[in-house]
This record gives C-alpha cells, sequence and structure tokens, in this order.
C-alpha cells in the first residue's frame, strides 16, 4: 500500500502534460456528438457541406445550425464560466466548499426572470425579457451585495459573504411571494430555475458572450495574483500583492462571469462546485494548470449532459440542471468522503 500511492502520484505528475490536449479532443468530441445525435437524424449532412454551408437550407441544416449548434456552443460557454467562477471562488476563500452561486448572483437572476415570465406581456422585449431581466437581476443583487458590505468601512471578503447569503435569502423570499402568487407561471419559471438551453439559441449566445468575456479577461488578469493568495492574505502581502485590490476584483470578474451564464442558461449546480475540484486532482493546485483544466472540464461535462438531457427520454427533454445534481451530488460526497479518510 506503500508503494502504490507514490507510484499513483508519479502516474498522476506524468499524466499533467497531456491534460490539456487531452481535454481539447475529448470537447471536439463532444461537441461532434453533441451536433450529431438527437431526435432527428441529420447524418446525411457531410462535414464539408456543414462546414461550407452548402446544407444551411435544408430541413437538417436548419436543425444543426439554428437549434444543435448554438446549443452546443452554449453550453461549452456556460461549463466555461461556471468552471472558472467556481474555481476563483474556491482559490480565494481557500474553501473546497464554495461556488460561483454565494453571494447572490443566482437570486437576483431568478427574480429578474421570474419577474420576466410573469410580467412578460407587459414588457417591451419581447422574448428577450428573460434573459436580459436574468442578467439585470444578478448585477442588481451583486451590486447590492457590494453596497452593503462597504457600509460602515471597507467591504472586506467575509462581510461580502455574510451579505451576499442574506441578501440570497431574501430575493428566494421574494421569489417564492412572487410564485405564490402567480401560480399560472410556475411551471415556465420552475423549468428556467432548473437550468438548461431548451430554446435558447444565437440570440442568447450573442448576449451572454461579451459580459461572459470581459468576467473571464478579469480573471485572468488576475490569475498570477490570485495563485499567490491561496498562500493567505498575509503571505501574499508580504509578496508584495495588492490584497484589497485583488479581491475586489477577483470578486467583480467571477460574479460578472456567473450573471452571464445565469442569464442564458439558468441556474445549473454542481459544475462550479464539482469541476475544480477534479481540476486540481489532476494538474495541482497551480491555478495557470488548474484554471484551463477546469474550464474544458466543465465545457465537456455541460454539452454531456445537454446531449443526454434531450436524447435520453425524448421526446421529453430533461433540464441539464437535474442531472449534474444527480451525478455531481453523489460524487462530490465521495470526494469529501475520500478526503477525510486521506
Amino acid at each position: 500500500m506503500t508503494k502504490s500511492a507514490p507510484s499513483a502520484r508519479a502516474f498522476a505528475t506524468a499524466l499533467r502534460p497531456l491534460a490539456l490536449p487531452g481535454l481539447l479532443v475529448l470537447l471536439l468530441v463532444a461537441a461532434v456528438l453533441g451536433l450529431r445525435w438527437g431526435s432527428v437524424d441529420v447524418a446525411t449532412i457531410s462535414w464539408i457541406d456543414f462546414i461550407t454551408l452548402r446544407a444551411k437550407d435544408t430541413t437538417a441544416g436548419v436543425i444543426l445550425y439554428d437549434v444543435r449548434l448554438p446549443r452546443v456552443l452554449l453550453a461549452i460557454a456556460a461549463g466555461f464560466g461556471l468552471a472558472a467562477s467556481g474555481t476563483t471562488w474556491q482559490a480565494l476563500l481557500r474553501n473546497p466548499l464554495a461556488d460561483p452561486y454565494l453571494i447572490g448572483v443566482s437570486a437576483g437572476g431568478a427574480l429578474g426572470a421570474g419577474i420576466a415570465i410573469v410580467f412578460g406581456s407587459h414588457l417591451p422585449f419581447g422574448a428577450n425579457a428573460v434573459p436580459l431581466f436574468a442578467f439585470a437581476g444578478s448585477l442588481l443583487a451583486v451590486g447590492l451585495v457590494y453596497a452593503l458590505a462597504g457600509q460602515g468601512g471597507a467591504a472586506s471578503i467575509e462581510r461580502v459573504l455574510l451579505v451576499g447569503v442574506a441578501l440570497g435569502a431574501f430575493l428566494t423570499a421574494c421569489l417564492s411571494m412572487l410564485t405564490f402568487w402567480h401560480a399560472d407561471s410556475i411551471a415556465t419559471l420552475y423549468f428556467w430555475m432548473l437550468g438548461g438551453f431548451s430554446g435558447r439559441g444565437w440570440e442568447e449566445l450573442f448576449q451572454m458572450l461579451p459580459y461572459l468575456a470581459v468576467g473571464f479577461g478579469i480573471l485572468v488578469t488576475q490569475l498570477r495574483h490570485l495563485n499567490v493568495m491561496q498562500l493567505g492574505p498575509e503571505r501574499a502581502r508580504s509578496l508584495g500583492v495588492d490584497v484589497v485590490r485583488c479581491q475586489r476584483l477577483l470578486l467583480a470578474g467571477a460574479s460578472l462571469t456567473t450573471a452571464a451564464v445565469v442569464s442564458a442558461s439558468g441556474m445549473i449546480g454542481f459544475v462550479g462546485l464539482v469541476v475544480p475540484h477534479l481540476a486540481r486532482l489532476l494538474v495541482g493546485p497551480d491555478l495557470r494548470r488548474a484554471l484551463p483544466v477546469a474550464c474544458l472540464m466543465g465545457a465537456i461535462l455541460l454539452v454531456l449532459s445537454d446531449l443526454v438531457a434531450r436524447t435520453a427520454w425524448a421526446p421529453t427533454e430533461v433540464p441539464v440542471g437535474v442531472l449534474t445534481a444527480l451525478f455531481g451530488a453523489p460524487f462530490f460526497l465521495y470526494l469529501i468522503l475520500k478526503e477525510r479518510r486521506a
């Protein structure tokens, strides 16, 4: 037993250089499966016709270009964003139980979506009202958290977390009241809250990408500092890191990234919680390796989850968030028990 543990670690270390290229190949395979498999057969279209847009006006082409391709790309973007945000939160708080929905982002997004669903007929935005209101609700929730946490002094990360939990509970209560008084909208709102990509298309993808790119860009610029901050704030200060400024930028980047994902796909749980653990197990705690690996893992997970959600019980489609919770929760419990034994 004593010899097997070092040999297993040595094997994992030897595999680290292959992690990124291997995951890129897996993501490509998952994307191809997501495009090819479904309730309608599109095997009649060759890849040359697909790439050159020759089949765009055929029935199978419309399904590929207007339904499956945006769903696959949206799943990739959502997995990317949730994994990046979850990795950031866990490194920033040095807490493996942290996830992207920690400070009320999801509750604000859900309330915004609920308002749009209930009062959509009176709003000027038409079909865009739900993602727009979800995004606005998420950002307003984050803004309120920062404003309230900063009352009477600097908004430390501990105060941000406490205020975020309290505000999240309040917004959830508001959402419960909304659904109580508008029971006819419960089914639509409930399906949205469970998370998924049903009915989403190019419009939702293009709406979320700019904000996702800005949030992810902020995280990448602070990656070196975040790596140091995993050693603790005092050690980071001694190494020249402006801890307060770095924390604020990371909070803003992670919140913006999560808000963008929530606006397009609803609340998909466990991706930002479990995937960072898997990335660290594969390549170690260095975020220069762990962050890109986690992003690719998150993208693969959501592409495959969406594929299963729309094909396994066809013609019924299961929300993606149900599948990620169904498989993510037991796996996370396994990781916790494994760490306790170690």
